[in-house]
């Protein structure tokens, strides 16, 4: 039987990661994900800890955007059973836009929302955030 396979997807406004939790005590891979996810660069978002309806609109519609882009990439992947289970790592105003974006398939996949920031986060760093959420 293969073992069920967890995709941690981390985001803020403009970036994007996904990790599997492999199991067994060995920790976490990161998946390329298609397209890089992120935000053209020099597109400027709002600070994550100001609250959305503070944002400017250019800056709101770009983050919509990108939840919106995430949602389908998730979607793609479910379609090919790429997961089993679905983690959400995101600031509160990006947590939102997620959630909007998502289909009924791919929200009935996550076991746990996480409103925090790890985009900055090493991969070989984001067990201390995650183990009590993620078994490993």
């Amino acid at each position: 039987m293969k073992p069920k396979s967890t995709w941690i997807l981390i985001a803020d406004g403009k970036e994007a990661r996904i990790l599997e939790a492999l199991g067994d005590g060995r920790g976490y891979h990161e998946h390329t994900v298609r397209g890089g996810h992120r935000l053209p660069s020099g597109v400027e978002t709002a600070p994550p800890h100001r609250p959305i309806d503070e944002r400017p609109s250019g800056t709101r519609a770009l983050e919509a955007l990108f939840a919106r882009q995430l949602g389908a990439m998730l979607a793609s992947y479910l379609r090919n059973n790429a997961f089993d289970r679905l983690v959400l790592v995101a600031p509160a105003a990006m947590l939102g836009e997620l959630r909007k974006m998502l289909s009924p398939a791919v929200r009935e996949k996550i076991i746990v929302e996480i409103e925090k920031d790890l985009t900055g986060i090493p991969s070989n760093e984001i067990s201390r955030y995650l183990d009590d959420v993620v078994a490993l």
